[in-house]
């Protein structure tokens, strides 16, 4: 019961995600095997129709008519072919020879008039011109262009379920992200009385550091500026923010605060932190640098103060 529940729960929890790729599985089905496969049935279905009607004209003027000539032949198929909007697959010998088989089949005649239709037949048949290899070509040219129209289909239906599971597994990422953030943000809203601790020893530490470095010019610090520190360094203004987390990630929130503080501003901005970014943080980020021209942030991710110490150069030329 209990697993029942589980997998009753993750349904209706990913429904959406359920009837996303119920969609992309229905198009790959309809794309490559239903909508071929009507077509070519369809198709079949009409070719069908149109051999029965023109073999049946064909057996009344022969039965009816001593004069029947290929010419009134080649009409019947020219109109159907008309009516079809292509080349008839069967050729006027086959189209004869088919009629003879149906006359065979009519057992209400007697078996000499039978034969003598049929003989009719095959004297139009003498009459008939040889197939053309243009017109041979004609109709494979007309068969391709019908597969063609099947592949592409084909194609099209493969390629719509490919940006689909593209659109599905970003969406789900999305999510993913989205919920890891939440979290995120539970776990930072009341940090242990330690950590608070230890972060206010790591911003000290940082400072200090700062303030020893050969070239850098703490300024003076602003009541509720938003930052933790700003410097100068060959004529660049740099602002830093300092995360010391002990459980949680840096989220969202320390993002927008700290690019509200930044939006006016020129220069380089550091987000030092010991722990990691949430994904959510980290594309943020590289938005942020790709529409910003006058300040860039960086992210620092540093185990200690020392380790911290001993990067200063590199985060300086870089």
């Amino acid at each position: 019961m209990r697993v029942v529940k589980t997998i009753w729960d993750w349904l209706v929890r990913n429904l959406g995600n359920v009837f996303s790729i119920l969609g992309v599985f229905l198009t790959l089905y309809f794309g490559v095997y239903y909508v071929p496969s009507y077509l070519r049935e369809s198709q079949n279905e009409q070719l069908k129709n149109a051999q029965s009607e023109i073999q049946q004209s064909v057996k009344e003027l022969v039965f009816s008519d001593s004069t029947f000539n290929t010419a009134e032949l080649t009409s019947l198929v020219h109109a159907k072919e008309i009516s079809l909007g292509e080349k008839f697959p069967l050729s006027l010998t086959d189209i004869l020879t088919k009629a003879e088989e149906s006359f065979m089949e009519d057992r209400y005649l007697p078996l000499i008039k039978r034969r003598s239709l049929i003989q009719k037949i095959e004297e139009v048949k003498q009459q008939l011109p040889k197939e053309t290899s243009t017109t041979t070509d004609k109709q494979k040219a007309e068969d391709n262009g019908f597969i063609w129209v099947e592949w592409l289909s084909i194609l099209g239906s493969i390629l719509a379920v490919i940006v689909g599971l593209i659109s599905f597994f970003m969406k789900y990422q999305l999510d993913k992200d989205k919920e890891e953030e939440i979290k995120n943000e539970i776990q930072d809203i009341i940090p242990p009385k330690e950590a608070t601790n230890y972060a206010i020893e790591f911003e000290k530490k940082i400072e200090d550091i700062l303030q020893k470095r050969s070239g850098i010019k703490l300024l003076t610090e602003e009541p509720n500026r938003g930052i933790d520190f700003e410097f100068d360094y060959n004529n660049k203004k740099y602002f830093v923010e300092v995360k010391f987390l002990t459980r949680s990630k840096v989220g969202l929130n320390t993002f927008h605060q700290l690019t509200y503080f930044l939006q006016d501003k020129k220069g380089e901005a550091w987000l030092i932190y010991n722990t990691d970014l949430t994904a959510l943080v980290s594309k943020e980020i590289e938005n942020f640098n790709q529409k910003n021209m006058n300040i860039k942030l960086k992210s620092i991710r540093v185990t200690s103060a020392k380790d911290f110490a001993d990067k200063l150069d590199e985060f300086l030329k870089t």
